[in-house]
């Protein structure tokens, strides 16, 4: 048998490290959704450790290096010398032409002390990505003190030295708000409106950089007409330039602005005593907004923003604080309780609210004595019995034993007649 020929052999090779070029793309793959920092993940091994093969078909596979994770704690002096030899350039050379989505994250998330060098870390990091900007897709900031996180305005104006040609995701955000101690300086007013911001489909923005975006010269959000995700954190009247009228200005814009948008989400959401007692207004989003999400928010606030956007498909309140007076929410079609602690007032909530899918995730004190109280408050009542109910689900909620809830479902079953069927999911 004649053995193969060379020309046959290189063709071979060369087959096989097409095939790994793909799988090495596939695997370094990471889709933007709707909810982007879902994507946020630690920096993976690097495969080309293998063998030498693998490592000359990485180097030369640019969306491999396309998702960059820089961490901003890492190293104590982000100085443009030290970056110039770090591993982001690395990323950065090997990516290109690729486009590349950027994460600045923390590996402390929360320091025990207030960490000083964060803010010039993160400018020194930025300036040396500023070349790189027309590539970039998407940009995540993750800071411990919003004092730390560029101005926003001044991030996507036409003088910034950054290029966002194809930015579809931008996020800055922080773990805690000392706006009020350290206020952002004015910045510079523009000549030109931000253009560059216009391709953005989401965005997550700090309070106080949102009221600094709605101020004049600005409007930022006008011109984000196709923005199809907005989350904003920190917006309480501790922040720096907090105003109702600016408050207003926010709803406004997503109802005659935002006609594109699909999620809203708001994290750390309060609002005066004297703005949540207050006449409810005329809905501003009737069935516009797909999902809602609210995350660490009481019970009055989380009222002000029900009764501003009235009907989402889906509604996720993580975190949230629920208290009297009982916060009455949309009609949506989903309602999903994530990481929620005190469930004394939610059988109440939840019978008023009375959908066809409701969820649990993550709720570890939820226990058997709350799906008892569910149930008799639901036959107790005229309307709103959990009649409507379809779907149930308890993910990753340790404290209730699936006994109880199956107890719960039978029992429902003979009590309610005319209830609609149920599918029950646990994991």
């Amino acid at each position: 048998m004649d053995s193969p020929s060379s020309n046959g052999s290189n063709a071979q090779i060369a087959s096989n490290a097409n095939i790994l070029k793909i799988i090495f793309e596939h695997a370094a793959y990471a889709p933007i959704e709707e909810s982007p920092e879902n994507n946020i993940r630690p920096r993976r091994p690097y495969l080309g450790q293998v063998c030498k093969a693998w490592d000359a078909i990485i180097t030369n596979t640019p969306a491999f290096w396309a998702s960059i994770v820089v961490y901003i704690d890492s190293n104590p002096t982000h100085t443009e010398e030290r970056l110039a030899n770090s591993p982001l350039k690395t990323y950065l050379s090997r990516s290109s032409p690729h486009h590349i989505t950027v994460y600045l994250l923390r590996k402390v998330k929360v320091p025990h002390a207030l960490d000083l060098k964060e803010k010039s870390a993160i400018h020194s990091i930025l300036t040396a990505l500023a070349p790189h900007s027309p590539r970039m897709s998407g940009l995540f900031i993750e800071a411990n003190a919003s004092s730390s996180l560029p101005s926003i305005p001044d991030l996507l104006s036409a003088h910034s030295g950054f290029v966002f040609e194809n930015l579809k995701c931008l996020m800055a955000t922080s773990n805690c708000d000392d706006s009020h101690i350290l206020p952002l300086p004015l910045p510079l007013p523009l000549s030109l409106p931000p253009i560059p911001a216009i391709s953005l489909t989401y965005l997550n923005i700090d309070g106080r950089n949102l009221f600094l975006s709605l101020n004049p010269p600005f409007h930022l959000l006008q011109h984000l007409s196709q923005l199809e995700g907005l989350c904003v954190n920190h917006l309480t009247p501790r922040v720096d330039g907090f105003s109702m009228a600016l408050v207003d200005k926010l709803f406004d814009a997503i109802i005659n602005t935002l006609v594109k948008l699909r999620t809203l989400g708001f994290d750390e959401f309060e609002m005066p005593p004297n703005a949540t007692s207050l006449p409810s207004p005329d809905p501003l989003l009737p069935c516009s907004v797909h999902r809602l999400v609210i995350r660490s928010t009481a019970s009055p606030s989380m009222q002000f923003i029900f009764q501003r956007v009235t009907h989402p498909d889906e509604l996720g309140l993580i975190g949230c604080f629920f208290s009297e007076p009982k916060v009455l929410l949309p009609k949506s079609a989903r309602l999903v309780f994530e990481r929620t602690v005190d469930f004394d007032i939610l059988p109440d909530i939840i019978l008023e609210w009375d959908g066809p899918t409701l969820e649990f995730h993550s709720c570890k004190s939820l226990n058997a004595f709350f799906l008892t109280k569910l149930l008799d408050r639901a036959v107790t009542r005229s309307t709103g019995r959990l009649m409507n109910l379809r779907t149930l689900k308890f993910l990753n909620c340790p404290g209730l034993p699936a006994e109880a809830i199956i107890e719960f479902l039978e029992y429902r079953k003979s009590m309610l007649r005319h209830a609609a069927a149920t599918c029950l999911l646990i994991a």
